[in-house]
């Protein structure tokens, strides 16, 4: 968890917002996924296989943005 926090110290006085950004996505997430889970198992008629290759999908997608992040450079230029 600290690898995700280290981010924040390139924020400057958007931390608090860049933090509470990633908590409200975090949050989502966790809310809307059974829910959607739920959905797609009763749709595919209970076959767990879309469901978790639905999430594996989920995690691809997050690769792929991965390299788009730059901790490097600043949000607050001033």
């Amino acid at each position: 968890m600290g690898r995700k926090w280290g981010g924040t110290n390139y924020c400057g006085k958007y931390a608090g917002t860049v933090a509470g950004s990633m908590n409200m996505m975090g949050n989502l997430a966790g809310f809307v996924a059974p829910s959607v889970g739920g959905i797609i198992l009763k749709s595919t008629g209970g076959d767990w296989n879309m469901f978790l290759y639905s999430m594996v999908g989920m995690y691809v997608l997050g690769i792929f943005c991965w390299p788009f992040i730059d901790p490097v450079t600043p949000i607050d230029q001033d």
